[in-house]
This record gives C-alpha cells, sequence and structure tokens, in this order.
C-alpha cells in the first residue's frame, strides 16, 4: 500500500482536512483540566510523576519548546497522533480484502466517533497509545511468521515506550501470549532472541522504575487504588460507565464495537484475530474496573479505537439496510463532531447559567488575573484584625486538584506561587517547594468547587471578597469568589 498513489487520495484528504481544521482550532480553546496537568509535566520534567509514567511529558516539552507553552503547542503532538493513527487504521482494514472504499469508511467511523475528536485535539497517555497499539501487532503477527532478532528488538521498544505512556500498556502482554500459545509457537518463549527485547523493554521503562523506588512505589500504589480501587460491586457505578461510553463513542457506533470483536475473533485473518484478543483484554479488565468505581470513558479507548473501525467493515459486508445504517451512523457523527468543533471555535450557542460546556476550558485567564490583583492591591483593606498582610508572604489556593493544574498553568507568568490545599497526597505535594503554613492565601471558591473556609481551614482571619461572574454570550459560566484566609495554619 503505497499511500501517495492517485488511488487513496480521497482519504489523504480527508485526515488532512481533519488535522488542519484541528490546528485552526487549538490556539482558541482554553486547555482542559488533564491537558493543563501534563503540561505541567513539561514545565516540571522528572523521570516520572505520580499519578502516570513521563512520556505524555517528556512530548510536551518537545512540542512546547518548538511552538511555545501554549494551547497551541500543547497539542500539536495530539493532532499529528491522530493523523498517523487514522493511516494505522486504513492499514488494518485495507490489508484485509485490499478494499480502499471500505479501509477510508472505517476511518470515517472513527472520526464519527466522538470521544476520538477531543482525544486526538488534546494529549493524554491514551492518546500516546493510540499510535503504538496497531504497530505493536503488526510486529508481533511479523514475528510470529518470522522470528528474527530485529523483530524482537522492535516489539521491545514499542512495548517500553507503550510503558513508558501508561500503566495500563502492561495488558499489552496477555493477548501476545495468548497468541503465541494458540499458534502452538512454544518455541518462541524460549528463543535466546527474546532476551534482548525484555532488556530493551525495561531499560526504556527505567526511569519510572527508579522514580517509584525514589518516591516508595507511590505512583505504582495510586495507579491500582485508582483503577480497582474498592472492594465491593458497585451496580450504580457498571451502569454509570456503560452509559457514558454509549454516549462518548456515538450511540449509533457503540454497538458495532462488540459486533466488531465478535467478527474478529470468528475470522481467520491472523491480524484481525490477534487485535480480537488485545480488545477481549482491554474490555474486560475495564469492565471489572467498572464494577468497583465508574470508569472514565477514555479509559476504554483503545477498544474502540480498534473496533469501531473493524465492526464497520464487517457491517459493510452483511447488505444494503446495514450499510443504510452506517450512513446515517456516520453522518450524524460527523455532523455532531463538526457542530462541537464550531462551537469551541466561535462559542456562538447560548447556555443557560452554569449548564456551559466551556466551564472548564474557559475563564482561567481572567480568573488569575483578578487572583494576583487580589495579591497586588491588598486583599483585604477592610479589615479591622491586627494582622497586617506585609507580616507574611501571600499566595493564591484552591481547594481541589482539579483547579489545581489549570490555575497553575495560567499562573506561570506572574510572580506568585500557587498551592493545592486538601488532605490527599499527589504530584501537586512533590511539585510545592515549600509549605503553605504562615502564608496568607487568596484562595479561589467556585460555582462548582466551594469551600467553607472558616470551617475548614486554620486561618487568624476569614475575608470573603466580592464576587464576580465569567460571562459567555450573556450566560454565566461561572461564579468566582476570593476569600482571603490569613496566616493559614493548616486543615481543621
Amino acid at each position: 500500500m503505497h499511500l501517495l498513489n492517485k488511488e487513496y487520495s480521497s482519504f489523504l484528504y480527508f485526515i488532512s482536512f481533519v488535522a488542519v481544521l484541528r490546528l485552526l482550532l487549538a490556539p482558541f480553546v482554553g486547555l482542559g483540566v488533564d491537558e493543563a496537568h501534563y503540561v505541567l509535566y513539561a514545565i516540571n520534567l522528572d523521570l516520572s510523576y505520580f499519578d502516570h509514567p513521563p512520556l505524555v511529558g517528556w512530548v510536551q516539552y518537545i512540542f512546547t519548546s518548538i511552538f511555545g507553552t501554549n494551547e497551541f503547542g500543547a497539542r500539536i503532538a495530539a493532532i499529528l497522533i491522530g493523523f498517523v493513527t487514522a493511516i494505522f487504521i486504513y492499514k488494518l482494514i485495507f490489508d484485509i480484502n485490499q478494499n480502499k472504499n471500505e479501509a477510508f469508511i472505517a476511518v470515517l467511523a472513527l472520526h464519527a466517533s466522538f470521544l476520538f475528536n477531543a482525544l486526538f485535539l488534546m494529549l493524554m497517555p491514551d492518546t500516546l497509545l493510540f499510535l503504538l497499539i496497531l504497530p505493536i501487532i503488526f510486529t508481533a503477527i511479523k514475528l510470529e511468521k518470522k522470528d528474527t532478532l530485529g523483530m524482537w528488538i522492535l516489539l521491545g521498544v514499542l512495548l517500553g515506550l507503550a510503558g513508558l505512556a501508561k500503566y495500563t500498556a502492561v495488558l499489552f502482554i496477555a493477548p501476545i501470549v495468548l497468541y503465541f500459545l494458540i499458534k502452538k509457537r512454544y518455541e518462541l518463549f524460549y528463543t535466546p532472541k527474546i532476551l534482548p527485547a525484555i532488556f530493551v523493554a525495561l531499560l526504556i521503562i527505567s526511569p519510572v522504575i527508579i522514580w517509584n523506588i525514589q518516591n516508595n512505589w507511590s505512583s505504582f500504589a495510586y495507579q491500582s487504588a485508582h483503577v480497582v480501587g474498592a472492594n465491593a460491586i458497585e451496580w450504580s457505578a457498571f451502569l454509570g460507565s456503560i452509559a457514558a461510553q454509549f454516549g462518548a463513542y456515538n450511540p449509533f457506533l457503540f454497538p458495532l464495537a462488540f459486533y466488531g470483536l465478535y467478527k474478529a475473533f470468528r475470522s481467520k485473518n491472523d491480524t484481525l484475530f490477534l487485535t480480537a484478543l488485545f480488545g477481549a483484554v482491554f474490555i474486560s479488565f475495564f469492565t471489572y474496573a467498572s464494577l468497583h468505581q465508574t470508569a472514565l470513558p477514555h479509559w476504554s479507548a483503545l477498544f474502540y479505537l480498534l473496533f469501531i473501525p473493524i465492526g464497520t467493515y464487517f457491517a459493510l459486508q452483511v447488505g444494503k439496510k446495514t450499510l443504510n445504517y452506517l450512513k446515517f451512523a456516520i453522518a450524524f457523527g460527523l455532523f455532531l463532531s463538526l457542530i462541537v468543533y464550531a462551537e469551541l471555535g466561535f462559542k456562538f450557542i447560548p447556555f443557560s447559567d452554569y449548564q456551559s460546556p466551556h466551564r472548564d476550558i474557559y475563564g482561567w485567564d481572567t480568573i488569575m488575573k483578578e487572583a494576583n490583583a487580589q495579591i497586588k492591591n491588598n486583599p483585604h483593606p477592610k479589615s479591622t484584625s491586627s494582622h497586617s498582610l506585609t507580616a507574611h508572604a501571600t499566595a493564591i489556593a484552591v481547594t481541589n486538584w482539579t483547579l489545581a493544574s489549570r490555575a497553575i498553568y495560567y499562573n506561570r507568568d506572574y510572580n506568585s506561587s500557587v498551592y493545592l490545599i486538601d488532605d490527599r497526597y499527589d504530584q501537586f505535594d512533590i511539585w510545592e517547594k515549600e509549605s503553605a503554613i504562615g502564608k496568607d492565601l487568596v484562595v479561589i471558591n467556585s460555582y462548582f468547587f466551594k469551600k467553607d473556609i472558616a470551617h475548614s481551614m486554620k486561618c487568624d482571619e476569614v475575608i470573603p471578597h466580592a464576587e464576580f461572574d465569567i460571562i459567555l454570550n450573556a450566560n454565566k459560566i461561572d461564579t468566582i469568589q476570593f476569600v482571603t484566609c490569613t496566616n493559614y495554619q493548616g486543615l481543621r
């Protein structure tokens, strides 16, 4: 398959158009919670991090160093990954029966799945795995057919990079082992060629291991509790997880993924069969996790990345009625995704107060500007307390981790410090260079995260300030209030 041939031009024009659209959109959308967090990884380079391995931060460092630490620079990598991943998906489907139209339709279905239009705009650890999963599958297939040292080392490199991207990449090993067992390639388990592959993989993930040794294995402990933290089955969490996936991946394409898994298992195509083993492992693990707590929809994204296109391919083989269904499902998904992109860029749809989907990605530059103005202008001029702000350094604080990444990111051009004041240990505690104890804190309270400072924090004095609204299209997105806690002495 030579993509530059004219017969593939429709596919290339489409993915190029989507990439350009995302590049144009990228500078006009504020960073979300996770996006800002991973840019902070790049700003605070380390061997690894409390909540994830380091590859996402390292990649962000490269691209923000080239394009600037801004919304555009933070999104270039994800957009490029989306472009390349579409090529891998096209190859996966095209290799089945060399039908370029069916491969193109499968790629269209992927782009009609809502969440991928976000994950190919926002760089997350999952986005990095999208780039690696199919090369790993292709390499394992080649290795089973041609046992060479080069293939083993390539597999070790790819698995090592996956481990450097996200801890759940450990799941990639099981389907490869199962595939070799099913193929009765037992000699692959004791060939000397496996040793260099293991060494290379361990060498690549060694920064994660070293960091965890230095930090009491805290990252591994956190992820174990984070993914499957409860012992009892929570049926409400399970149903909530299924509902979230149903909506996130397009309700009309969602069932096609499971149809694709079923058909891939029955296929005589080795690549599809190995992909089915990967899919079964992924969906089994995240189904188990969702029985204990609500699983975020992007946790299972690898499954849908593979099987919405595969399900689409097999649906195309059924008949005209299924083709009409696919046309509707894909057209619906592409149209709605285009509307969402337009809204993100132009913000033309009026939403009721506090109902805007922009609430996490709009207004943080204003919030941090106003917070720093409170510090500069003396945040409690009417106070009758004998305590003076000049007695202590003044800093900004938030009380929820979801606020912290955006507050710190959008505060990077100011001289003030930002603290996360809560009772859990996380990455923000590692980044804090000095304690907030003894400082005067300007605490940010929002409509969605409001804390009673007087009852939750030990302060000499608690001084609330006037509220102000974050407005878009004449409607309130959020309401912010600053509360000064003088001489902070810890949580109550």
